[in-house]
């Protein structure tokens, strides 16, 4: 007889939705022995099995007594493959909506991109995840769940290397949830990836910010500032609430605590940010700081062009804005464009999935 298979109508949350007590209370309830929670534990996050029958070294009667709980809170509804390799996982949820996660392997490298929210409250101008505002937080196991779908879909000879949270949502506004999967995600008897190789992105949230820097390990933070102009930057991040020198300060303040250099983002929009007074606005907020400023030249969505007017910037003007940041004394990196032929910017597949959502 098999488990239950995944999305059956099962009751109560899924066993990645558990903490670690309480499913070892929930295996002694069944019957089953402490150790031998700890040997689901591992099974479901250091293997990623989606079936109690894979774990082979746990009793028949208690893989029996856990068939009617579901393995996991969610699934790959959608997938589609770039040219250059990038996937992009329509990942659905147990409540019927969905979220994003893209997988991008880069030589040695494979970046995993992974949300915090169903939609987004923040609302950048250029962004498809926010149209719909915010649903819901995602729970600490539907946030892990992410990295467990896309290992899964790595070949054998490629392997997860980095994490970055930065896909659907804003996650300091669900560090209740973000934390505690970020430590299972890190856990050396979880899926075991190293804090130096997991960034978590933001838009700007000081109070937040000083409560992750609190977290017991070192990731990296990464800011989306797109502006050093408070005027602009309201343009566009309409529900921005605190001024430049304050977030900047609280990342500066997370580099004093942690030791880890903070990443600053802007996404260039022709003829909006892309000018060489807004890099000169630039060096002058960042200059000194122990920084990288990550360029990031706008991925086109269709509807927001449509309905905004937003374009690419030339490459003749990124190229001239990082130019000018390097000579203002700050580190500068450009990030290529991936998965352009499929759905690019984050938000579109659920976007054209789910409209409206």
């Amino acid at each position: 007889m098999s488990a239950a298979p995944h999305g059956a109508a099962q009751s109560g949350p899924a066993l990645t939705e558990l903490s670690d007590d309480a499913l070892l209370r929930l295996v002694e309830q069944l019957g089953g022995k402490p150790f031998q929670g700890r040997q689901v534990l591992h099974w479901l996050w250091k293997h990623g099995v989606d079936d109690v029958e894979q774990m082979r070294n746990v009793p028949a009667k208690l893989r029996e007594a856990l068939r009617p709980h579901r393995l996991r809170a969610a699934e790959v509804r959608e997938a589609e493959l770039a040219q250059d390799g990038t996937e992009k996982l329509l990942v659905g949820l147990a409540d019927g909506d969905a979220v994003e996660c893209v997988i991008i392997p880069d030589g040695e490298r494979t970046t995993l991109c992974i949300s915090t929210q169903v939609g987004c409250p923040v609302g950048c101008v250029f962004c498809a995840s926010g149209l719909g505002g915010v649903r819901r937080n995602l729970t600490a196991g539907e946030i892990a769940e992410q990295v467990l779908l896309a290992k899964a879909r790595l070949p054998d000879d490629r392997r997860l290397t980095n994490l970055v949270v930065m896909g659907m949502g804003e996650p300091m506004l669900n560090l209740d949830a973000l934390l505690p999967a970020l430590a299972r995600i890190h856990d050396a008897d979880g899926i075991g990836m190293g804090a130096r190789r997991i960034t978590v992105s933001t838009s700007g949230y000081p109070r937040q910010m000083e409560r992750f820097a609190k977290a017991d390990e070192s990731y990296n933070l990464a800011v989306s500032l797109h502006a050093a102009d408070d005027e602009l930057r309201k343009q566009l991040v309409p529900t921005a609430t605190h001024p430049v020198r304050e977030i900047v300060a609280a990342a500066h303040r997370y580099f004093g605590l942690k030791g880890r250099e903070v990443t600053y983002e802007v996404v260039l929009l022709k003829g909006v940010n892309d000018r060489p007074s807004h890099a000169e606005t630039m060096i002058q907020t960042l200059r000194g700081l122990p920084c990288t400023v990550n360029l990031i030249p706008w991925n086109p969505v269709d509807e927001i062009r449509r309905e905004r007017g937003l374009e690419r910037p030339l490459e003749a003007h990124v190229d001239l804005f990082a130019e000018a940041l390097r000579c203002g004394g700050l580190k500068v990196t450009v990030r290529r464009q991936r998965g352009a032929d499929r759905s690019a910017a984050c938000g579109q597949l659920r976007l054209r999935r789910q409209p409206g959502a």
